[in-house]
């Protein structure tokens, strides 16, 4: 008690009774600047892009992959579609959104709806999700968050509005990025997980309770069970929370947007307070985030923005209005769209990392991401591939490994397709060798 006594006098001693000065006290808290000060938070990167940028190289490429099948879009008559639309957005949009619109919690208006409008139908013509009718609200209140629900609802806090409206690619991450949980079915897929996770824990506290006598144990085993099953759901939500990112840097591309001015509200973000909640937490943190984000833009299609041009040169303004509460807007579907949207499946996805990593010159990608193709693919291109990568791979560092990987690759495809002429001509290149 008494070490407790001399304690609480110590703490509550003025200043003065010490030798150290005011400044000697900012001194040791300088150094804790470095690693809590919001500014430097919000810009320091690891810059993903810059691993590979060296190793831009000219690889041989029969051109026997295509990441789209769409032609580009004539510059010229492009923007004249937009032009076209843009008289169309004055007449009509302007007016209906011009009449007095509130913010949920009927607050006054505050939000320049006809920049939400504007954004969003955008990424909705680019990625052809004229599908069905897309409402976006805006909510007041200072807490900096968004969320979807019910199927074609976006809703975005004040908080978070008033934080990233001039910066226009930012703003279309975060409705790209909740336009994609609804495209992507989490509502659904977080209400069977909760089914699933609950029905397990009650199983597990029912097999414990009747082949247990020690009743204890048999509570204690149960709770244990359950904390498994929390654990893992939550890990789940995060997955989405990263699959809806990666998704949503994809659709803002195709829209026309910077994904590297959208990563502000990724920096914003990782200046907010945190808890490193590795278990519990809904959301991964920030900085995770980031660096997952840096990795989606680097495999980014390179045909991606000419895709979204197609879609918008092809398609119509979408008309918007007020809902019926007037908190929020509606933007029309099209019935006349035919290609609608279509998440990429597995296949795709593989022979897009895989073919980005290549042309890169970012060959133990390539060659990685080549052979999971090669395991769900019985086509004879991606060994093709799989055997260029590891042949130059061979070159570079005159490993055997690689170039007895590269024949055996080659042999794969000839299994596949043997009067392939570039098959042909891979297996005359290594025989050489």
């Amino acid at each position: 008690m008494k070490k407790f006594l001399v304690g609480i006098l110590l703490l509550s001693m003025p200043s003065y009774c010490f030798c150290s000065t005011y400044i000697d006290k900012q001194l040791k808290e300088t150094k804790k600047n470095a690693n809590y000060n919001t500014v430097n938070k919000q810009i320091k990167r690891d810059d993903y892009t810059a691993r590979f940028s060296n190793n831009i190289v000219e690889v041989r490429d029969p051109k026997l992959i295509k990441l789209t099948e769409i032609v580009p879009v004539d510059e010229k008559d492009y923007a004249k579609k937009l032009s076209n639309d843009e008289t169309i957005y004055e007449k009509t949009i302007v007016p209906a959104l011009n009449k007095k619109t509130y913010t949920l919690d009927a607050a006054p208006q505050a939000v320049d709806f006809y920049k939400v409008y504007r954004v969003a139908e955008r990424i909705i013509r680019a990625n052809n999700l004229q599908h069905m009718n897309w409402r976006i609200a805006i909510r007041k209140t200072e807490d900096i968050n968004a969320y979807a629900s019910d199927t074609n609802l976006i809703v975005i806090n004040t908080g978070l509005y008033d934080s990233v409206y001039t910066n226009e690619d930012a703003l279309a991450y975060v409705i790209a990025h909740e336009i994609s949980h609804n495209l992507l079915g989490h509502q659904q897929r977080k209400v069977e997980l909760i089914k699933k996770m609950e029905a397990l824990k009650a199983a597990a506290k029912t097999k414990f309770d009747t082949t247990r006598d020690d009743q204890a144990y048999a509570s204690l085993t149960a709770t244990s069970g359950a904390l498994y099953y929390k654990i893992k759901l939550y890990k789940e939500y995060r997955m989405m929370e990263y699959m809806a990112d990666a998704e949503g840097m994809n659709l803002i591309i195709k829209a026309g947007y910077s994904p590297d001015k959208a990563l502000y509200i990724l920096d914003f973000l990782h200046s907010l307070p945190e808890e490193k909640k590795l278990l519990f937490g809904t959301h991964p943190m920030s900085e995770d985030r980031m660096k997952s984000a840096q990795e989606n833009i680097y495999y980014a299609s390179p045909m991606w923005a000419e895709e979204g041009k197609y879609n918008i040169f092809n398609s119509e303004v979408l008309p918007c209005k007020k809902s019926s509460d007037h908190v929020s807007i509606v933007i029309s579907k099209d019935d006349k769209i035919l290609n609608h949207y279509s998440p990429e499946t597995l296949e795709q996805k593989l022979t897009r990392l895989a073919y980005v990593s290549y042309t890169k010159g970012d060959m133990k990608n390539a060659v990685k991401y080549f052979e999971k193709l090669t395991e769900i693919s019985n086509d004879f291109v991606p060994y093709l591939y799989l055997s260029y990568a590891n042949e130059y791979l061979y070159k570079q560092n005159n490993t055997s490994s690689y170039l007895k990987k590269s024949i055996e690759a080659i042999k794969k495809a000839k299994q596949i397709n043997s009067s392939d002429k570039y098959v042909v001509e891979q297996l005359n290149e290594l025989d050489s060798l």
